[in-house]
């Protein structure tokens, strides 16, 4: 909602809000005395089959939960998770996770899996909310949808998680600045699969800590299906959120040709205001709303039963109105009151499309498949240039001219900006210098696959192709059409952006402007084998070797480049990514496994830095030039595991590991000029565990348990001498600049009972992530080079939600609390941008801190809909 609004409305809404509360509070209530009477009953015999939006699986079959499921069919529920529905056993699920079909308890890698009616049942609606229920995966909390999983993350060059929908990659590489990762919303997948561990043999560059793979409902060519969700909530302090999809597939043809469409639209509210940052006054309320549509259209069409052939084409868009950032100085968490001053508005749209082709063919005991795909995407994401251009033209008052050195005192007081906020000159005050970062890409996958049909074989293979082409092209600018103007005010009469940098502002009114353009191909050949040694014990052995060439090339101008530049630069590497496992399959019940697999993210070039304008940090470092190229980085995973089902009750899925991490792509920050570089510097290590645990004691009562804990630090020093970016034992760090959190833990309560002839739940979910007591390089004054002393470690997470429905007829409608004791926690604080760090000045201002937090607490309702 845009706008502002006065006191009396504000109460209104209030007033709302709390009686919303308290009629949730009282249904709730109510549905508990309710399933008392029944819950004897309902423990004594499992719900009839059919009934409701999805029917009770038939759990302790491995056999037939081993196969996948018939042609449009809904997938099995995934472990752990029970729907409205409930059942009296523990259920399975398929997983692809080694491309093929195999059961998640079969499987010797640690794993997480969740079909879209375990999503629903959480109310999980992207990955942010995902990543709270599984051990050992974080994700950034600045916006930057940067993946750490098993500590293993990075804001520079390449990224370390791969993200696959279906089979086509989708993971951007950072070129001059942070790139976000597209991260599909959840709806009408037939799975979400988190691998845990480096999955480079059968997945390639890129999934040096895992991957994430949003599997998507297949088309049926026998049956029609339809699914749709709506949602409206409120959250306490800022605007609605309301959704609407459907999707709906059916026969053509009877057996031969299937479709399959769907369609969502969701709009989350902001709860951020912007205001003036002179005036303190509102400009837009509610301001960090997002908008998302998601459509996809796909066909499967069978040729005499041994052709398949399924075309799609997968569309999403993304709006985000601001940033989800707040000034700690203008805001009071515990009142839900969150203000941002930056000047400028900075909406961030992301749009993708994902055309993609995948056929099968059956050769008779052997298995072809071809997945041919173009994926198509431009983002963009920004920051306050105006805040980032006076903390800067600040340091000038004691630095002197940045292009000659000569003295340049400020002629208006001292600082511009620092932890109150921002201070000009009331002539000045207008001054806007937005700045944008636009990454395009355009990415080509072509992968052919050949493999064996027979599981049971004593020897099961593999054997596949993959071709990548990927264009990105990456434009940071700082539109400063200003500058001419502000710098006379600031610095006096007779400056201007000529006599200060050298260089007029362009044409187009940018101050600064830097195209980096990046070209990667690949080539491997990968294989995999599975061997049984015994009836119980079996070997698997697999390689991928692989061929990765990249060229790039810059262009930058503007005055706060110096003038113009330009170069280029390439890469050639042959990596090679082996895997070996051996799997002791005690009975029935109880798997126990041991893995070596390598994974790695191909390397990249560096823009040219301008000329002499860096020197001075250059030669800080011990260095002369920054190098055109960096190679690609390598981790050796070690992972001993287990997975044991006691009965149809209990459930246990674990791992421990040991993760080396070798020539470390780190971006080289260069302080006195503002620039950047990538290098290989330092080593580290990453050793943790988890454990997933699931107990249905009844049909009315289940409890979900997922424990992580991941030790993830620098083993050797990073950087120069002259600037450490990393010192030995500091803990590793993402794009957020904050080290994930040693412990995660997830809980899950679930009581299913009868109400009024309809079956009921109640859900009870409760998030944990501890505090990381290591230094970050940021806080570690040894790390010269990223040093900030105002920089602390976030506060824990504790999250609670709950949730409580019924299921009428074909509708599941359940109430909720998301967030229910209003938990804000402070994510990635920093000192934005560099305010409070002046290299000149001995006594620096204090630091404008500006941080994330969790969406306050939000109440809604939920109605979902399966045929």
């Amino acid at each position: 909602m845009d706008g502002s609004r006065d006191s009396a409305a504000g109460v209104r809404v209030a007033c709302t809000l709390a009686a919303k509360v308290d009629r949730f509070r009282t249904l709730l209530i109510s549905l508990l005395i309710a399933a008392l009477p029944v819950n004897l009953a309902v423990a004594q015999s499992a719900a009839a089959p059919g009934s409701g939006a999805v029917a009770d699986a038939t759990a302790g079959s491995p056999a037939a939960a081993a196969q996948p499921a018939a042609d449009g069919a809904a997938p099995p529920a995934a472990q752990g998770a029970q729907g409205p529905q409930g059942s009296s056993q523990l259920e399975e699920i398929v997983v692809t996770a080694t491309r093929r079909s195999e059961l998640l308890s079969k499987v010797p890698i640690s794993i997480s899996a969740y079909t879209q009616e375990s999503l629903d049942a959480r109310g999980v609606k992207d990955f942010e909310d995902l990543v709270r229920y599984t051990p050992g995966v974080t994700l950034d909390a600045n916006g930057t949808n940067n993946i750490s999983i098993r500590g293993i993350s990075s804001s520079a060059g390449a990224g370390t998680t791969g993200i696959y929908i279906d089979d086509t990659p989708i993971q951007m590489r950072s070129l001059s600045f942070y790139s976000d990762d597209a991260l599909p919303k959840t709806f009408d997948l037939e799975r979400v699969e988190v691998l845990r561990g480096p999955q480079g043999t059968l997945f390639g560059a890129g999934a040096e800590g895992g991957a994430v793979r949003y599997i998507m409902t297949q088309p049926s060519v026998n049956r029609t299906s339809t699914y749709a969700r709506t949602e409206l909530s409120f959250t306490q302090g800022g605007a609605p959120s309301y959704e609407a999809g459907v999707a709906y597939g059916a026969p053509v043809i009877a057996d031969e040709l299937g479709v399959r469409g769907s369609i969502w639209y969701r709009r989350d509210g902001g709860w951020i205001d912007r205001v003036n940052p002179f005036t303190f006054q509102t400009d837009q309320e509610n301001a960090n709303y997002s908008k998302d549509v998601v459509a996809r259209l796909a066909a499967k069409w069978k040729i005499q039963d041994r052709v398949t052939i399924t075309p799609s084409v997968l569309y999403q868009d993304r709006e985000v109105n601001d940033i989800t950032a707040y000034w700690s100085v203008l805001s009071n968490p515990g009142s839900n009151s969150y203000k941002l001053g930056d000047p400028e508005r900075l909406p961030e749209p992301d749009h993708y499309v994902l055309p993609a082709l995948k056929a099968e063919a059956d050769l008779g005991g052997v298995s072809l498949f071809s997945n041919t795909s173009y994926f198509s995407r431009k983002d963009q994401s920004g920051y306050s240039g105006t805040n980032y251009n006076l903390s800067y033209f600040q340091q000038f008052n004691f630095g002197g001219n940045p292009l000659t050195g000569n003295p340049m005192p400020l002629v208006v007081p001292y600082p511009l900006i620092d932890g109150n906020g921002l201070h000009l000159p009331a002539i000045a005050q207008n001054y806007r210098a937005p700045a944008t970062v636009t990454n395009v890409l355009q990415s080509f996958t072509q992968e052919l696959r050949l493999q064996s049909d027979d599981p049971n074989a004593k020897f099961i293979w593999t054997a596949g192709l993959f071709y990548s082409v990927n264009r990105q092209t990456s434009i940071e600018e700082i539109h400063d059409p200003m500058l001419n103007t502000l710098l006379p005010v600031l610095f006096g009469p007779g400056n201007n952006a000529v006599t200060t940098f050298g260089e007029d502002i362009l044409a187009n009114g940018d101050s600064f402007y830097s195209r980096n353009f990046s070209r990667d191909r690949q080539l491997a050949l990968y294989g995999d084998a599975t061997y049984a040694l015994t009836s119980k014990w079996k070997a698997t052995a697999g390689v991928r070797l692989s061929k990765t060439d990249l060229d790039f090339d810059n262009v930058g101008d503007g005055p706060q480049n110096f003038g113009p530049s330009g170069g280029g630069g390439d890469q050639h590497e042959k990596p090679v990514t082996p895997k070996v496992s051996l799997t002791y399959q005690a009975d029935t019940n109880n798997m126990f496994y041991s893995s070596y697999a390598r994974g790695f993210r191909i390397g990249g070039a560096n823009a040219p830095l301008p000329a002499g304008a860096c020197n001075t940090d250059l030669a800080n470092l011990g260095l002369t030039t920054a190098p055109n190229s960096y190679d690609s980085d390598s981790v050796n995973s070690y992972e001993l595991g287990a997975k044991n089902k006691l009965g149809d009750r209990l459930r246990i899925a674990s791992s421990v590991y040991y993760i080396t991490w070798q020539h470390i792509q780190e971006i080289i920050y260069l302080p006195i000029c503002g620039f950047q570089f990538t290098a290989n510097s330092g080593d580290a290590r990453s050793k943790g565990g988890d454990i997933q645990l699931e107990f249905v004691p009844s049909a009315s009562l289940s409890f979900d348990l997922a424990i992580g804990y991941t030790s993830a630090k620098y083993t050797t020093d990073a950087g120069n001498p002259g600037g450490l970016t990393a010192a030995a034992g500091d803990a590793i760090e993402g794009a957020a600049l904050s080290p994930p959190p040693p412990w995660t833990v997830a809980l899950g309560a679930q009581y299913n009972f009868v109400a009024v002839d309809h079956k009921a739940f109640v859900r009870l979910d409760y998030q944990f992530q501890a505090r990381n007591t290591a230094l970050a390089p940021n806080e570690d004054p040894r790390a010269a080079g990223v040093f900030d002393p105002l920089a602390y470690t976030p506060s824990p997470l504790n999250f609670v939600s709950i949730r409580g429905g019924a299921t009428i007829d074909r509708w599941d409608v359940s109430l909720f609390v998301d967030n229910l004791f209003d938990a804000h926690p402070q994510y990635a604080p920093s000192n934005d941008p560099h305010t409070g760090v002046d290299p000149f000045n001995p006594n620096p201002p204090s630091a404008l801190i500006r941080a994330y937090t969790l969406r306050p607490r939000t109440i809604g309702i939920t109605a979902s809909f399966r045929m």
